[in-house]
């Protein structure tokens, strides 16, 4: 299930980062300045953090050596993605009550919607995937739970 989590938030952030670029292109957000700029960089975030999220991390030279990191480097991209996928849905909130960066969102149009949805699974898969990861780090392995028993 951890595993299934993990692709499946693989996915949403890809999903988030596509419906930035969409709108950044179909929308016109690449015409408003500064926030054009940010959905350039909220496509290729999201594609970054996801990349990460897929690739077997935990194989890479070195980083087993890191502590806490080198078990579960997996959790800590998770992390970032949670983050990562909270900040993009505060932007946009702020957006919608006061300005950000001299802009203003009107309405909640079907690909903002789409967005927010995106966004929202995303928490929730990866809090997921977290929560599954850190059952797995505390779980003794079976060498440990030989010596209690």
């Amino acid at each position: 299930m951890r595993e299934v989590l993990r692709y499946l938030g693989v996915l949403l952030l890809f999903g988030i980062g596509a419906v930035h670029l969409y709108e950044y292109f179909a929308d016109d957000y690449r015409l408003i300045p500064t926030i054009g700029v940010l959905f350039l960089v909220n496509f290729a975030g999201a594609t970054a953090i996801g990349l990460l999220l897929a690739s077997p991390l935990e194989s890479l030279p070195g980083v087993r050596n890191v502590p806490i990191a080198g078990r579960a480097p997996h959790a800590l991209v998770a992390l970032g993605g949670i983050g990562f996928a909270a900040g993009t849905i505060i932007g946009l909130l702020i957006s919608e009550v006061g300005t950000l960066f001299g802009f203003q969102e009107s309405g909640y149009r079907t690909i903002i919607k789409l967005a927010l949805g995106l966004e929202s699974a995303t928490i929730v898969v990866l809090a997921g995937f977290l929560a599954l990861e850190m059952l797995r780090l505390r779980a003794p392995t079976p060498t440990e739970a030989r010596r209690f028993h």
